[in-house]
């Protein structure tokens, strides 16, 4: 594993979320069909904006090559990004309940993200991940019934 690459790999997708957002899930998802196919563009003409603006031609072809290395989520270098990214969403979600929003509005967050985690094959990932369920539950106290 490269971990200078993950870490540009992280840096560039925080960086044009910096300049989208990171668009709530659940936001998306009042969208219908185009809310995935609108958080994509939004996230490639992002990307495109900060590449754009490199004048030097070889860093240009390196990042780009990267976003679509990240997109792809086939290297295990995008798939770690990927899954710390989850583990962010997990995170997020337990703070959110704590601080009292309904459990309602967080489920299928937080049952899309366990199962997307699930899949990224990335072992020390899924152990975080049991880490915050068990966590997750230990606190249930009627606030965090949902979240299992």
């Amino acid at each position: 594993m490269n971990i200078e690459h993950v870490l540009r790999l992280a840096l560039l997708h925080d960086l044009s979320e910096s300049l989208t957002f990171d668009i709530s899930k659940a936001y998306l998802e009042y969208l219908g069909p185009r809310g995935a196919t609108i958080k994509k563009d939004l996230d490639h003409s992002a990307w495109k904006y900060i590449v754009d603006g490199l004048h030097n031609p070889k860093l240009h072809r390196s990042y780009s090559a990267l976003q679509k290395e990240f997109d792809a989520e086939k290297t295990f270098e995008s798939r770690i990004v990927h899954a710390a990214d989850s583990l962010d969403i997990l995170l997020q979600v337990i703070d959110y309940r704590r601080r009292g929003y309904p459990e309602y509005m967080l489920a299928d967050l937080w049952s899309g993200t366990i199962n997307k985690l699930r899949s990224c094959r990335i072992q020390s990932a899924q152990k975080i991940e049991r880490i915050l369920i068990h966590e997750a539950r230990k606190k249930r106290t009627g606030r965090y019934q949902g979240l299992k």
